[in-house]
């Protein structure tokens, strides 16, 4: 049985999440709400959940004030906030997943099975946790940590950092200015979409580059980057690979 908390000042919003959950998720679960912060510190000692969807901004209390609080993190979280698009990628350069409320059924059915592929994973780390609170803090987005799940752990590393990305089936490799490379276990699309403000440019469906790396785009269709590394431009991207390494 699956143990699901949802902590929410407001009463309406765990009530339609609870009916949704009861409605379109299938797995044997129970399911507990707690509408005081204050309250949800002693809720999670005594219920144990195995997931919690916690809002973000709470009278009293924030979602992370909460988190603070709880010394034994054995539970997977998801992040439910109005619409905050600064919140949003704070929460997903740290590797958590959202939802946006009102929430969507289709995307409430999509976190939570990406919860059952990973519930047997390691629970997020305290490191985590505190990456979400330090790009929250930041008053600019160029100062995010961008967290990579892997199998040996997390690994955070700055945008600035990333020399590019490649794609290995659902996984990333990731090529940095330390000569180290690093395996994460999402997939480069969602890489794509996180660092596009960035200056990475798509110039293959297998890799993802950091603009400032390039030192020059040849006569055989690759960028080559500072450190004389080829990578490929597929032909479809080659017109919008040349105008983004034009633009400032």
């Amino acid at each position: 049985m699956i143990r699901i908390l949802l902590i929410d000042d407001e009463r309406k919003a765990t009530d339609t999440l609870r009916m949704m959950l009861e409605k379109f998720i299938s797995e044997d679960k129970k399911v507990e709400c707690c509408n005081d912060a204050r309250q949800a510190v002693v809720m999670i000692h005594n219920f144990k959940p195995d997931l919690v969807f916690l809002d973000i901004r709470m009278p009293h209390l924030s979602g992370f004030d909460i988190l603070d609080a709880v010394v034994n993190k054995q539970f997977k979280v998801i992040f439910t906030t109005a619409y905050d698009e600064y919140a949003i990628r704070a929460i997903r350069f740290s590797a958590f997943d959202y939802l946006l409320k009102p929430v969507d059924m289709e995307e409430l059915i999509q976190v939570f099975k990406r919860f059952i592929q990973a519930k047997n994973e390691q629970y997020p780390s305290p490191e985590l946790f505190t990456n979400i609170s330090h790009n929250l803090d930041l008053q600019q987005e160029s100062q995010f940590r961008l967290a990579l799940p892997s199998r040996e752990g997390v690994y955070f590393l700055y945008p600035s950092e990333i020399i590019r990305c490649e794609a290995l089936s659902a996984y990333t490799r990731f090529y940095t200015a330390t000569n180290t490379q690093l395996l994460s276990s999402r997939n480069l699309g969602e890489y794509e979409e996180l660092l596009a403000p960035f200056h990475f440019i798509r110039t293959h469906k297998s890799h993802l580059v950091n603009k400032h790396f390039i030192s020059f785009f040849d006569h055989e269709g690759f960028v080559v980057l500072k450190d004389s590394t080829k990578i490929e431009v597929s032909r479809r991207r080659k017109e919008e690979v040349m105008e983004l390494l034009r633009s400032s």
